[in-house]
């Protein structure tokens, strides 16, 4: 029996799509079976109009500009388009750092800092002048397959990858205007664990209580709200919300579906943004308070200044497919 190349690539896509979702380890792929996995076969379920938009450009504006990126790390043509859709955004809005939302080495995450992943799966993707930039990145359910604490051993390694422990805080000041941005580790209160949920939610209160920041950002791995293949996660529903609502958080940030997705509930004091579609892609789906949602590779870029706050839903190219500004203070999170 005679086995194509075709063949052998579209099992491997099937088996790689099926590892990665029910969380089974999957060696690393073949360099050309990984540049040949498919870039544009999934479906935007229940999609809406997108409604009519603006772009703003703020590089010449007292702004803290960035790109949020999410489930990255495949080494496909995939992420290496989301790369490269990446860089022209970059040299056209000029973030000064990116957000990586967890899952950033699949399908086992790295072993160390040495591990050739970093190379293969990030150093030798993200290149460019337009893209040397610093990143803060949060840890998936990926990256705890093997060893989650080499990457932040890396940050000691490479100082262009940031972070300093499983969850921290960092701040941006441009201007006057400060964010301050929380980044939380999903993981192991996704499995669970009792001890982490309540170190982290009394640490994330604390933390979000003495923030004066003029925004504040909440970025972590698992979703409080999604339309798509996970769903709403009742563990962050239950824990995290009521913290996000209490402190006047502005946006929550968030991967683990492979898709773009902004979701707004009334119930909600927040903006809920899915941005997991750096490497690979699902089906995904509009759902009543789905704002806008996209597959097929893409990411997010986010402007804050003293008065507005601006989102740019892209696609893997870096085109721009929908975008909106609020004012602050603003009813999206009354």
């Amino acid at each position: 029996m005679f086995i194509s190349g075709a063949m052998i690539i579209a099992l491997c896509t099937i088996v790689f799509e099926a590892c990665s979702y029910w969380s089974v380890p999957l060696p690393t792929l073949p360099g050309f079976i990984a540049d040949a996995l498919p870039i544009a076969e999934k479906v935007i379920k229940n999609a809406r109009p997108i409604p009519a938009f603006t772009t703003k450009n703020y590089n010449q504006e007292q702004a803290i500009r960035m790109i949020v990126v999410g489930d990255w790390g495949t080494a496909s043509a995939v992420q290496k388009q989301v790369a490269q859709g990446m860089r022209v955004c970059a040299e056209r809005s000029a973030p000064q750092f990116i957000i990586s939302t967890g899952d950033n080495f699949y399908n086992n995450g790295v072993e160390s800092a040495d591990d050739p992943q970093w190379q293969t799966k990030f150093e030798q993707i993200y290149t460019g002048k337009a893209l040397e930039l610093p990143w803060y990145a949060v840890l998936g359910n990926h990256d705890y397959r093997l060893n989650p604490l080499a990457q932040v051993e890396y940050h000691k390694k490479n100082a262009r990858w940031n972070m300093p422990a499983p969850f921290y805080t960092f701040s941006k000041n441009v201007g006057g205007v400060v964010a301050d941005f929380f980044m939380i580790d999903t993981d192991p209160m996704q499995r669970g664990k009792a001890e982490s949920i309540a170190e982290q939610t009394k640490w994330l209160d604390a933390e979000l209580a003495k923030s004066k920041a003029t925004w504040k950002i909440v970025v972590g791995h698992h979703m409080v709200r999604s339309n798509s293949v996970y769903g709403d996660q009742a563990f962050m529903v239950k824990h995290i919300k009521p913290i996000l609502d209490k402190h006047h958080v502005a946006v929550y940030f968030c991967g683990h579906d492979h898709d773009i997705q902004y979701i707004h509930p009334p119930d909600d004091k927040f903006l809920s943004i899915v941005s997991g579609a750096g490497g690979g892609a699902r089906d995904t789906n509009y759902g009543e308070t789905t704002k806008f949602a996209w597959t097929n590779g893409g990411f997010v870029y986010m402007a804050l200044t003293a008065r507005e706050l601006y989102l740019e839903f892209l696609d893997a190219d870096g085109r721009v497919l929908y975008a909106e500004k609020f004012d602050k203070p603003t009813s999206a999170w009354k």
